[in-house]
């Protein structure tokens, strides 16, 4: 299987210079190296919720679902009992995941489902012209907020390590991790 494979022939929309490319670019090697170690692609889902990062969806030839706004976790529960040899992989976006979803990010965590969560995090719901989330850090101007958030901000991943998720690494596209 080549690299070539796994993209479709949609039509990319992302701006240019978005951090979507560089976490495509990372799912798909991953998605790559997997299919060399003879996993069936087949038996992997992408779960994606509503805005730009749900486009993965479309732009990777595998098993997607799309689910409504903030609902990815229980899809992506629901797609994976504990007896299935599905690898589900989740992309939710800020709101997805930070606001809209948010209990369901911790319910997941606390239920220590086996799923491979990527938060696309650009500070701004981007398909609804640039409002900001709720958990911005402070200085972070916005076109909703131009004198910066008046709470303070949270650590998100600090939540779910508290209900239990056994590992809650981050990166950034440009810092990427295993």
């Amino acid at each position: 299987m080549t690299a070539g494979t796994l993209i479709t022939d949609a039509q990319n929309t992302w701006c240019p210079g978005c951090g979507n490319f560089s976490i495509q670019h990372a799912l798909k090697t991953v998605l790559l190296e997997m299919a060399e170690k003879e996993l069936p692609l087949e038996r992997v889902v992408l779960v994606t919720g509503i805005g730009c990062h749900a486009k993965m969806a479309d732009y990777l030839d595998v098993n997607s679902f799309y689910a409504i706004h903030g609902r990815v976790m229980p899809v992506a529960t629901g797609s994976r009992p504990r007896q299935s040899d599905l690898t589900v992989i989740c992309c939710a976006g800020d709101g997805d995941a930070y606001a809209e979803g948010l209990d369901h990010l911790i319910f997941a965590a606390k239920r220590n489902v086996n799923l491979t969560v990527l938060i696309h995090n650009n500070r701004v719901y981007g398909l609804t012209t640039g409002p900001v989330h709720s958990h911005l850090p402070l200085g972070f101007r916005g076109r909703s907020t131009p004198k910066g958030p008046w709470n303070r901000p949270s650590t998100r991943w600090s939540w779910c390590s508290q209900a239990g998720a056994p590992t809650s690494p981050g990166a950034t596209p440009g810092n990427s991790r295993s």
